[in-house]
């Protein structure tokens, strides 16, 4: 055993002998931890199971959703595929620590926004997408999410624009309904990540439209902004308490944060060929980055993405556990649920039929 290993296990021990005790305050899987390899595999993902699985919850709110989607026109003329792609079940399985279901709803909503907006305006060409407008289209998807405040007559006709596309329309009521949940610091905190998710997208754009290749390190640190830290960043509010800006904004705290989003997006890159494929894109993701700047055979990149990916878990692990030793009741928490989030959006991506699962 590596003095690595030692010095984390040490940390997990000070952490069980000595934190808080009761509900929410320990992670449910620190056996994973405690007997995890002393080096990861380079041919299977490694998850934990996920900390809830409640079918009929996934069902209710999935049936839910759809309901919305037909009132809003998202996805309109697509609803099977909308529900086959069960985002009902994504949250249940994401959020497993809030029986909250309007606060379910309202996570729900957001995922079928963010996905939506991937799909109609960033992704899919047979939505109509076309890339020399995905820039105007972001910038409108950033003024649905925080809206512009201008004369009473160009705030009427703002409004009028968004309201004309599902998707903008969408956007709006997700974020007027963290409103309703979050205090103001963490609508604050989703706009920000949405916003840096939009930046994300607009990297890859640029990528697509002049076939650029970039190096790993560069494909990477855009990913993790274009990653599924968004829907992370929401945890407190669908569990129904308030991780504190000066919290969540630490170096230490955002590291362990945006290592998560990687991890959840990476499992998206590793699982979304076949649908990418289906959507008219240049198939480009984790692999082709590495196999373009290595020179290897793609089976060789896609060994070395599912090592990356499994060496991003074990920093995520260490980092939380280094965390859990001076962490208020509110950051174990957080932490926690970022554990149950990662371990949900592994079985979805291995089930939904949106990357052709079942």
């Amino acid at each position: 055993m590596n003095s690595s290993t030692t010095t984390t296990l040490d940390l997990i021990k000070s952490v069980l002998s000595n934190g808080p005790s009761g509900l929410g305050t320990r992670s449910a899987n620190i056996a994973s931890i405690i007997n995890r390899p002393d080096e990861e595999s380079d041919t299977e993902l490694r998850h934990r199971p996920p900390y809830r699985d409640d079918f009929a919850l996934g069902e209710e709110l999935n049936e839910r959703i759809i309901e919305w989607a037909q009132k809003t026109g998202i996805y309109d003329g697509h609803l099977d595929y909308l529900r086959k792609c069960n985002f009902g079940r994504y949250v249940m399985l994401t959020f497993p620590f809030s029986n909250d279901k309007e606060r379910l709803f309202m996570a729900c909503q957001a995922n079928v926004a963010l996905f939506g907006l991937d799909d109609y305006f960033v992704d899919d060409e047979r939505a109509g997408v076309k890339l020399e407008l995905v820039g105007r289209n972001l910038s409108l998807a950033m003024s649905a999410i925080d809206e512009p405040f201008l004369t009473p007559k160009y705030n009427q006709d703002t409004n009028k624009g968004l309201e004309e596309h599902p998707i903008l329309g969408a956007l709006k009521e997700y974020i007027a309904n963290s409103v309703r949940f979050g205090t103001p610091q963490q609508v604050a905190r989703l706009r920000h990540e949405d916003m840096t998710l939009f930046i994300g997208m607009l990297h890859e754009t640029s990528w697509r439209m002049t076939k650029m290749i970039a190096s790993a390190w560069e494909y990477l640190g855009c990913r993790q902004m274009n990653s599924l830290t968004t829907c992370i960043a929401m945890i407190d509010i669908v569990e129904a308490y308030e991780l504190p800006h000066n919290i969540y904004s630490m170096r230490e705290v955002r590291s362990v944060v945006k290592i998560a989003g990687l991890i959840t997006v990476l499992v998206n890159d590793l699982v979304s060929s076949k649908k990418e494929e289906e959507a008219g894109l240049d198939q480009y993701g984790i692999r082709e980055a590495i196999q373009h700047e290595e020179g290897c055979s793609f089976e060789d990149a896609h060994k070395k993405g599912i090592r990356l990916h499994n060496e991003l878990f074990r920093m995520f692990e260490d980092e939380s556990a280094k965390l859990m030793m001076f962490a208020t009741p509110e950051l174990r928490r957080f932490l926690i649920g970022i554990e149950g989030y990662i371990a949900g959006n592994y079985l979805w991506h291995m089930t939904s039929e949106r990357y052709g699962n079942s």
